[in-house]
């Protein structure tokens, strides 16, 4: 008959098991999903160009200001709930990362809709809105994820 000390080492074995799935995974989020408008190179280049501007463009950092916005929290909090669902057993290590690459999805793509500074007059002539990373929509609908065997692995 087992101890109640062995059902607590059994527990935590299983625990240690769950957590290790996470060991071997990550998540990658950016302009990554194939769209109709561009072709992946010209996706980098429009990623490029506007996340650090060029001597025409300014700057709209749409990834790394996801990143600024979300990181210390909206994105910590859906980790950690990922991890105790994961240590309970209600999620794999795999639907955890995909479950934390859905909320950054999400927060690139409001980071799209928001990023400044507005378009210059003439582009807004040009486009017929004020809407600076948007102009067919090709952009916003490549942000995507991919869960990823972690390197070295």
């Amino acid at each position: 008959m087992a101890s109640g000390a062995d059902e607590v080492i059994a527990k935590l074995k299983l625990q240690k098991r769950r957590l290790n799935q996470l060991n071997h995974g990550e998540v990658s989020v950016g302009a990554i999903k194939s769209v109709p408008e561009h072709t992946p190179e010209e996706l980098q280049k429009i990623v490029r160009y506007n996340e650090f501007g060029t001597a025409k463009i300014p700057a709209r950092s749409f990834l790394r200001g996801a990143v600024y916005r979300n990181s210390k929290h909206g994105w910590r909090f859906v980790s950690r709930e990922a991890v105790k669902a994961v240590v309970a057993g209600k999620l794999t290590g795999n639907k955890a990362y995909k479950m934390v690459g859905d909320r950054m999805v999400e927060d690139v793509k409001h980071q799209i809709d928001i990023v400044g500074p507005a378009n210059a007059p003439s582009t807004v002539k040009k486009k017929g809105r004020n809407q600076p990373l948007v102009d067919t929509g090709g952009l916003y609908r490549s942000i995507d994820k991919e869960v990823l065997k972690r390197a070295g692995d």
